[in-house]
């Protein structure tokens, strides 16, 4: 069960928010606050798995209240708002997933599934106390990335990188043949990775081009692409020229 803490400042949006969520049966809301200062201190009092916060509310917004969480790591952050999804991209918050109001369940239950998946495989990683990735240094650094985490430096082959995936303050790296959970935040991973074979289409996303399969074109200036391995990426619409680059290339 996630350990939850919900914050709105409307009453019945509070009371729907708690009870859609209790109905996924994967999480436990241990409170359910209007105010924001209130929901930061039992967060940062620790133990919580997830954060569901309202974007708008009068006293500090949703976005501003996670500038404030200071336990390590940060529990992951859902945000619920009436905006289209590029506001939201717009904060510049590693949020895992937004939910737009009227709530709906299949909508709060995707994004709870999405949470449970990245606590358990954060969970793993805590729990052997090391990136699954080789600590041999290659012969060849060109052409790999440097992870320094728990103490170590691990080196993972771009080649080998099939895509990238946020969960606040750690990354799923997604490879040819595993995984490996790192406790480094994925605009830091952007950073020392080289844009002519990796890019950026989500808040929560990096795609190897190398590995792309195609690129299929939605509504609303979204896309989405599948990777040699048959995962499907969202890219979202603050990626659209983005994605237009990747159509593009020969």
């Amino acid at each position: 069960m996630l350990k939850t803490v919900i914050c709105d400042d409307e009453a019945p949006a509070l009371e729907l928010m708690a009870a859609l969520l209790t109905e996924t049966g994967e999480v436990a809301v241990v409170a359910a606050c209007q105010s924001v200062r209130e929901a930061i201190g039992v967060i940062n009092n620790g133990g919580i798995d997830l954060v569901v916060f309202d974007i708008e509310m009068p006293e500090i917004s949703g976005v501003n209240a996670y500038a404030e969480i200071s336990v390590t790591p940060r529990p992951l952050v859902v945000f619920a708002t009436a905006h289209p999804e590029y506001a939201v991209e717009a904060f510049g918050v590693d949020a895992i997933d937004y939910v737009l109001k009227p709530l709906e369940i299949g909508r709060v239950r995707k994004a709870v599934e999405k949470a449970s998946r990245l606590k358990r495989l954060i969970d793993e990683r805590e729990k052997s106390g090391a990136v699954d990735a080789p600590d041999a240094e290659p012969a060849e650094l060109a052409g790999v990335l440097k992870v320094k985490d728990a103490g170590k430096l691990y080196f993972i082959a771009h080649q080998d990188i099939v895509w990238i995936e946020a969960a606040g303050d750690y990354s799923l790296v997604h490879m040819t043949n595993r995984e490996a959970t790192i406790r480094v935040a994925i605009k830091a991973l952007e950073a020392d990775l080289p844009s002519s074979l990796f890019v950026r289409v989500h808040r929560s996303a990096i795609v190897a081009i190398p590995q792309i399969r195609q690129v299929n074109l939605l509504p609303k200036g979204e896309a989405q692409i599948v990777m040699n391995n048959s995962v499907s990426v969202r890219a979202s619409r603050s990626y659209r020229e983005t994605v237009r680059g990747l159509m593009a290339k020969d």
